[in-house]
């Protein structure tokens, strides 16, 4: 079963570094940088604006509680945003590359 994580951080870098961690521990198979977006949201009572990467983590189940708690541990925010979906359909073909490629 593939699974998506969606997180957001301030700098590329930030983004690069738990991309890089996410890969090189086989805590994922995938993971696409996006950005810079903006986001809008309410933090101590005032409307923020603010420009963040966001990364699209794809994992199998299984890695799921490790890479959140390897992801939620490197985080530099205080109230990461971590959120997870099910995949509802992956092609045969990229789930068995998935399948594989976590171990090689």
């Amino acid at each position: 079963m593939l699974m998506l994580a969606c997180t957001t951080v301030p700098t590329r870098a930030d983004a690069e570094r738990l991309a890089d961690t996410a890969i090189t521990d086989s805590l994922a198979v995938c993971v696409q940088i996006e950005g810079p977006i903006t986001s809008v949201y309410r933090w101590d009572a005032k409307v923020e604006h603010k420009h963040e990467i966001r990364l699209l983590f794809k994992y199998l189940k299984e890695q799921g509680s490790a890479l959140e708690s390897k992801m939620l541990a490197l985080h530099p925010y205080a109230t990461p945003e971590w959120i997870v979906v099910e995949a509802a359909y992956v092609s045969e073909k990229y789930l068995s590359w998935a399948r594989i490629n976590p171990h090689s």
